[in-house]
This record gives C-alpha cells, structure tokens and sequence, in this order.
C-alpha cells in the first residue's frame, strides 16, 4: 500500500528506526512490523490477511472510516484508507492507500 502520513513527526516515528527506538523503544518492534506489513501489500484486504501480528479492524462512532492495528496492550496505530468516499467493505478492502493516523490508546474514556 503507498502511505502517507498525517504529519511530520508521526512519519519520522514510523519511518526513521532510530526516532523509533528513542520515542518508542516499547512498541518499536510491533510498529516496525505494522508499518512493514502496510508497505509491502498492495491493498488494506492483503494487509489484513498476511500482516504476522494479525488483528486489524475497523473502528467505529466518531472513528468510522479508520481501522487499527494493535500495537502494545492498548495503543493501537491507527490508519484511514483512502477510499475516495466509498463506505462498501468491499471497496474499503480494495484500497491500495492510506493515511496513518498515530499512535493511539482510544480505549480511555
């Protein structure tokens, strides 16, 4: 999938290895394996199918349109595929782009 990033600094965290061990030495691992996952797949359906951490969903409420992945126990990195407006699962699957959101725990209330 080509990504893209909603800003600077989310794209040196997921990007540069060495922003990544100094900010999140805790999830590097996992982050590294996500972000891999997404570029090496052609759409959000081969991503969901063969990433080895597994378990990308879609999310939901004010957080309709975006999916996660997990990232630790309860940050998760968030993605929004870029599926020109389309709100069919099959179309949303077949999306070749997206746009990482961050690092999020979304579960705190």
């Amino acid at each position: 999938m080509k990504l893209i990033f909603k800003n600077k600094t989310i794209e040196k965290l997921c990007t540069d290895e060495k922003e990544m061990r100094k900010r999140r030495a805790d999830i590097e691992k996992k982050l590294r394996l996500r972000i891999n996952a997404l570029e090496v797949h052609a759409t959000l359906r081969d991503v969901i199918a063969n990433d080895p951490l597994g378990n990308w969903h879609p999310l939901h409420g004010n957080r309709s349109g975006q999916w996660a992945g997990k990232v630790s126990s309860n940050e998760r990195l968030i993605i929004e595929p870029l599926s020109n407006g389309e709100i069919r699962i099959e179309s949303i699957l077949a999306t070749t782009a997206a746009e990482v959101q961050g690092i999020e725990d979304y579960h705190k209330g």
